[in-house]
């Protein structure tokens, strides 16, 4: 009630105080990869690689330090219903569950000078579980400082290139509680631009819930909090035009390790940083309990032929030496490779192409030297989750994605169809589960709102890997955008 109150209050407050601008999200399905698809239309060199992603768009105004700008950011609202199994991912708050759910989010953006303030809860209600929950959603506390930001968030991230799948950092999971330092636009030197991202992070479990990363079991371990420390940064060198490097890292520990230790304020809170690329310089890492993955990534975009090529190569595990890297390269990894091609009427109408294929299933190499799956760890028992989902690629651990799409695009209308094979940790299997989808992803515009949906038929062979085990499940998206303007 208080909360309700307040909201309520604060509203009623920036209509009648203040200038009022648009503000919007970066990673909701309405509308997604429009900005990235204007750079292939348009040949702008605008050293953005859409790597290192935050959810919230920054305010276009400049700060000012004479009267505060406020914002109404759109209303949320998403259902998701699944008839038989559990499906979806790259969705937030919502779970994968069958029946139905939903969250919505309502928001305020407040800027002064240099200092941001955005309030944007997301209410959660899944039926099937009879589970609600208010989290804090796409709130943040940040300080611009020229290209860089400095603040605590728990709005969701995205890097690396992939558009259906990201290795170290996606939002299929709600946003987590973290403090930042990071660029807020490209970073102009004289060999070229670069993007950063390092966070600090508490990841948090529910006991109570089912674990993505355990086949959405249930799981009685312990649920103690941990801490993530990670970075990505992005290199667009100034003598290749349109190519992007880059390389995401991550480390995580059960909080109370780190607070109990007696190390310095970089070994102890950024320790990513720090830690040696082979397991030879850091012999006894093994038994310190905590947990790591790394990538790197390339984007390469082609304006001229309004198209881009884009790859990331994780491990899970860091090699004993160089040699190791060398000799065994297939060992503890995964990737996505992905192709994007628009076909432009103008740059407002064209037809959108796309093909992308996530392998995270293990290698044969795992017959001789077994890496474990991906998102998983013998020694923090949660693995690589937030709120018992992964904060990486949703398929699954041990999922092998292909994806293909096409998609007419007229500004904010949309007409897409999607084409999808998941293979479900099929290692060491001997029935293979596999997912075969077709979807229909239409968007629509009614003054102020946008609408979109997402209808996917499944078919799944060998459903939890049992033989002769068929069903269909019918996998559908709503999802309503109220722009204030």
């Amino acid at each position: 009630m208080h909360m309700k109150s307040f909201f309520i209050s604060f509203y009623i407050f920036l209509f009648f105080s203040g200038k009022l601008n648009a503000q919007g999200y970066n990673l909701e399905q309405l509308n997604l990869n429009s900005a990235r698809n204007q750079q292939l239309l348009i040949n702008n060199d605008s050293g953005v690689s859409f790597s290192v992603r935050y959810n919230t768009i920054l305010a276009g105004a400049k700060p000012s330090w004479i009267k505060p700008s406020f914002s109404i950011l759109p209303f949320i609202l998403t259902q998701q219903v699944n008839s038989r199994n559990s499906y979806g991912w790259n969705d937030a708050s919502l779970m994968q569950v069958k029946g139905y759910q939903a969250f919505f989010r309502p928001g305020v953006n407040i800027r002064y000078g240099v200092f941001e303030v955005q309030a944007a809860p997301e209410f959660l209600l899944v039926g099937a579980n009879k589970y609600t929950n208010v989290l804090l959603g796409q709130s943040s506390i940040k300080t611009h400082l020229g290209p860089l930001s400095i603040g605590v968030s728990s709005e969701n991230l995205w890097w690396g290139p992939g558009i259906y799948s990201s290795l170290l950092m996606s939002n299929n999971s709600p946003g987590f509680k973290h403090a930042f330092i990071g660029s807020n636009k490209p970073i102009k030197t004289p060999i070229g631009r670069f993007e950063f991202n390092i966070i600090g992070a508490k990841l948090t479990s529910d006991k109570n819930l089912t674990y993505e990363n355990n086949y959405n079991q249930l799981r009685n371990i312990n649920d103690d909090w941990r801490y993530l420390n990670a970075y990505v940064i992005s290199w667009q060198p100034k003598w290749i035009k349109g190519l992007f490097l880059g390389m995401t890292r991550s480390l995580q520990q059960y909080g109370e390790q780190v607070q109990s230790q007696s190390a310095g304020f970089v070994n102890k809170y950024l320790p990513v940083l720090g830690l040696a690329l082979q397991k030879q310089n850091n012999p006894g890492d093994d038994t310190l309990y905590r947990d790591q993955l790394a990538s790197f990534f390339l984007r390469w975009v082609l304006p001229k032929s309004n198209a881009e090529i884009y790859v990331e190569y994780g491990k899970n595990d860091y090699g004993v030496n160089i040699r190791d890297y060398l000799m065994a390269p297939s060992h503890s990894y995964a990737y996505t490779v992905g192709v994007r091609k628009l076909l432009p009427k103008t740059k407002e109408n064209y037809v959108q192409l796309e093909a992308e294929i996530t392998q995270m299933s293990q290698s044969p190499d795992a017959i001789v030297r077994n890496a474990g799956n991906w998102y998983v760890h013998s020694q923090i028992f949660q693995g690589y989750t937030h709120q018992n989902q992964i904060l990486g690629a949703g398929a699954g651990f041990g999922a092998n994605v292909q994806t293909v799409s096409a998609t007419w695009i007229n500004g904010d209308i949309r007409n897409g169809f999607l084409m999808q094979r998941v293979e479900r940790d099929p290692e060491g299997r001997l029935n293979k589960w596999t997912d075969i989808s077709i979807g229909w992803m239409p968007q629509w515009k009614y003054k102020n709102m946008l609408l979109g949906a997402k209808v996917q038929l499944i078919r799944s062979n060998n459903y939890n890997w049992e033989k002769g085990n068929h069903s269909f499940n019918l996998h559908s998206r709503l999802m309503i955008q109220y722009n204030f303007k």
